[in-house]
């Protein structure tokens, strides 16, 4: 996913001005930010599967606290409908809580796979859009968690969503129930991440966790130590500094998550990077 936000000088380049009835008389308002945020079914949490819609969104923040937006999504489903859209806090591999309203399905609404509108912010939610973990999404009507999503503070480069199953493993782990799921986000060399194991055994715990280099039918060596140590580790955001060949092989090569714990060191849930 991509990013782009300008900052912008006072300038008279950057003058909006808005005609009013009296032709001697004029409101200017000046663009303080504008934002430029690719959206991508890759980047929701949770995971949408068997989609593959992306979008974009403009924004532009003016001196008087407006918010000016238009928001796109291509290859929508022709059995979907968009419903709202909503700025919310969150890193990129969390969700947060919704802090500002841009489609409400009332006052603004979809018009097929496009929305457009103002609106007027207060001083909390500007600093909420100009800080950092603060993403956009937009919701629908199959997909109400969000189908697409774009990070604002942030320039995605690649996202990877893993699910984990004791059946991945090679052999396969019978008799276990627990899950899983890993989501990675790659900006530059850097990979954020974030485990989750639901239904852990309660006479188990979590060892370790790597990316294994190798297909899905072979156990293969560690290539990234995802320092999961303990439960503790778990439903945590992470980040670490790939080197150049750990960064290629992490964009192109038969990789996967592994999972380890007491009563399982061999491996008790695995994922299939690609």
């Amino acid at each position: 996913m991509k990013k782009r936000i300008y900052y912008l000088f006072f300038s008279i380049g950057f003058l909006l001005t808005l005609g009013c009835n009296n032709d001697d008389d004029s409101i200017t308002k000046i663009l303080l930010q504008a934002f430029d945020i690719e959206l991508n079914t890759s980047n929701s949490i949770p995971t949408v599967n068997g989609r593959s819609e992306t979008g974009n969104i403009t924004m532009g923040l003016f001196d008087d606290n407006s918010l000016e937006f238009t928001i796109t999504v291509n290859n929508l489903s022709s059995t979907d409908a968009l419903s709202a859209s909503h700025v919310h806090t969150g890193d990129l591999v969390s969700t947060g809580s919704v802090e500002i309203t841009l489609v409400d399905g009332s006052d603004i609404t979809f018009s097929g796979n496009t929305a457009s509108g103002t609106i007027i912010l207060t001083a909390n939610q500007i600093s909420v859009l100009l800080g950092s973990d603060v993403y956009v999404n937009v919701h629908s009507t199959d997909i109400p968690m969000g189908l697409v999503r774009g990070q604002i503070d942030k320039i995605i480069s690649n996202a990877y969503n893993v699910a984990l199953s004791p059946l991945n493993e090679v052999p396969p782990i019978m008799g276990r129930s627990e899950e899983g799921n890993a989501h990675f986000r790659l900006v530059g060399s850097t990979m954020y991440y974030k485990i989750t194991v639901t239904n852990l055994d309660k006479t188990d715990a979590i060892s370790g966790g790597h990316i294994h280099e190798g297909s899905s039918t072979v156990n293969g060596g560690v290539l990234i130590d995802l320092e999961i140590s303990d439960n503790a580790q778990l439903d945590v955001t992470k980040s670490i500094t790939l080197s150049s060949d750990e960064l290629d092989k992490v964009n192109n090569d038969e990789l996967y998550v592994n999972i380890h714990s007491n009563q399982v060191p061999s491996g008790l849930l695995r994922g299939q990077i690609r």
